[in-house]
């Protein structure tokens, strides 16, 4: 992978406040339908637990961007009962990342928080778990979400979303003790802290019909869901940084780790993360080439899915609060996908070579 600060710039704004740019080369419809009565719920929900969000912005009401990313992930015919249940554990995960896993002050609680992840772990895959009186709000919301979902999925449906869950938390765990990884200990962190294996199982509950063992467990399929999940994953850190660094967290973010290992600027680091970006964009393409014309129709959607997440996430990190708080710094849900300035007109590498990191390097073996 390049490090050159040439590299990636047509990608990207060189400028520290400009908003990133990434090249999409898939179709972006309009997702088909916003269940915003849905979210309503959620946020309900939400608040019930003492979660409210108070919106710095009179147009962008609480739930509004995660009904549009829910919209982008399922059809009209997608129940009701299990999109709310994945909302709700899409609130909840926000809520464990701000205030537990990304909490400035994790690194000085590592004991606290372990014992408390292998609580909510224990909670999430037992079903007939009793919740105590005086449980964290943490704890019974997540046995309430997943009780959700348990009362409309099959077993192996709810311990996907489960496995996920398991692994985005082990994750966590696992970052607040490595001060310095290197960039393939990152990555191999990166894809399973993002969430990506829990949006995909989440996926496949909007879908027609759950996707068979020998389907999901595939290794090509397995690549995709990694390679994506760690696209996702590249463009957020990209997307975060300075959020990251003005609230004092120290996790790592794959730009603070290109410039100390590389000795690179903040555009040069910025820049060397678009590339590797947008080849594992290449190796998507490459996947779904191989993988669509035979898929069966559950299979399909999930990857159809996938790309969807993509859009999705770059959606999200333009028009969400969360990283853009001044109203004059978001866009419009509904523009971005059609706003070509919201997107790079090509890809910065044509290099479809595999990336030299064991952690991932498998991927190409199987497109």
């Amino acid at each position: 992978m390049s490090s050159t600060p040439e590299v990636g710039q047509a990608a990207i704004p060189a400028q520290r406040g400009s908003a990133p740019r990434f090249h999409y080369p898939l179709p972006m419809p309009e997702p088909s339908h916003v269940p915003t009565d849905v979210m309503a719920e959620v946020q309900a929900w939400k608040e019930s637990y003492g979660w409210a969000e108070l919106s710095p912005d009179p147009h962008c009401m609480p739930g509004t961007v995660m009904a549009w990313c829910l919209g982008r992930l399922s059809t009209p015919e997608t129940s009701k009962s299990v999109l709310r249940g994945i909302g709700c554990l899409a609130e909840w995960g926000l809520v464990i990342d701000d205030d537990v896993l990304d909490h400035p002050e994790a690194p000085s609680r590592v004991s606290e928080i372990i014992r408390f992840v292998g609580q909510l772990t224990h909670v999430m895959e037992s079903p007939g778990y009793r919740v105590p009186r005086n449980a964290s709000p943490l704890v019974t919301a997540l046995h309430d979400a997943m009780e959700q979902l348990r009362s409309e999925c099959t077993p192996t449906q709810v311990a996907r979303v489960s496995a996920g869950i398991r692994r985005t938390l082990t994750s966590g765990i696992h970052k607040l003790h490595l001060d310095e990884p290197n960039e393939d200990e990152y990555l191999a962190l990166r894809i399973h802290d993002i969430g990506g294996y829990t949006y995909a199982a989440e996926i496949e509950l909007c879908g027609p019909a759950p996707i068979p063992d020998e389907e999901w467990n595939a290794p090509a399929v397995q690549a995709l869901i990694e390679c994506t999940t760690l696209l996702v994953g590249v463009e957020n850190d990209v997307f975060s940084y300075r959020k990251e660094k003005a609230e004092g967290q120290t996790s790592p973010n794959i730009v603070g780790i290109l410039q100390s290992a590389r000795g690179l600027s903040f555009d040069q680091a910025v820049a060397a993360a678009v590339e590797l970006r947008d080849r594992l964009m290449l190796l998507i393409l490459r996947l779904r080439e191989r993988l669509l014309p035979s898929a069966v129709p559950p299979l399909q959607y999930l990857i159809e899915g996938l790309g969807q997440l993509i859009i999705a996430n770059t959606e999200v990190s333009l028009c969400a609060p969360r990283y853009n708080p001044s109203a004059a710094q978001r866009m419009v849900l509904e523009d971005v996908a059609k706003t070509p300035a919201c997107w790079a007109p090509s890809l910065s590498t044509t290099d479809t070579s595999p990336l030299p990191y064991p952690s991932i390097s498998w991927w190409w073996d199987h497109c």
